[in-house]
């Protein structure tokens, strides 16, 4: 590669990551009031340095036509794609696989308060396949009022 084209694929990582990676990591590695982070500390340097490094050889993959004919939303999408898909390799167990595969969903712990049941604690949590094909994430909920667990479960998109 001579230094022309050296010098214009660093300034285009420069500006793809100021763009895109930079404020991807940030948001996701942060709580916010509507999400909190997914990943678990243990792994934030590795999902950060695995991420950054297959995003650029995904887009150096690109030819220059399909580079500028894609719009934020597909870099956003593809850098989140590989940002999950890198944590969910690296996580130690299944709830952790559960909270980076669903992040808005509740997690062990959370506190929850369910009209007909009172407040409880999420004690268990799992994603299963119900009887009609669909996808069900279900909580079990301890009950601070009785003392007794009882399960909710919501329908996941595909």
């Amino acid at each position: 590669m001579n230094q022309t084209k050296q010098l214009e694929s660093a300034q285009t990582r420069s500006i793809i990551s100021a763009k895109f990676i930079e404020p991807g990591f940030e948001y996701w590695f942060t709580n916010h009031e509507h999400v909190r982070s997914p990943f678990p500390i243990g792994i934030i340097n590795s999902v950060k340095e695995k991420t950054t490094k297959l995003f650029f050889e995904w887009m150096e993959g690109l030819k220059d036509p399909e580079l500028n004919e894609m719009n934020d939303n597909e870099f956003v999408e593809m850098f989140e794609t590989i940002l999950f898909n890198e944590a969910f390799k690296l996580v130690e167990n299944e709830d952790q696989q559960l909270t980076v595969s669903y992040p808005f969903m509740p997690r062990l712990g959370d506190k929850v308060n369910h009209s007909l049941y009172g407040q409880g604690e999420v004690i268990g949590r799992k994603a299963i396949i119900s009887k009609e094909n669909k996808k069900l994430f279900v909580l079990t909920v301890l009950s601070q009022e009785t003392g007794k667990s009882w399960e909710t479960q919501f329908v996941l998109s595909v």
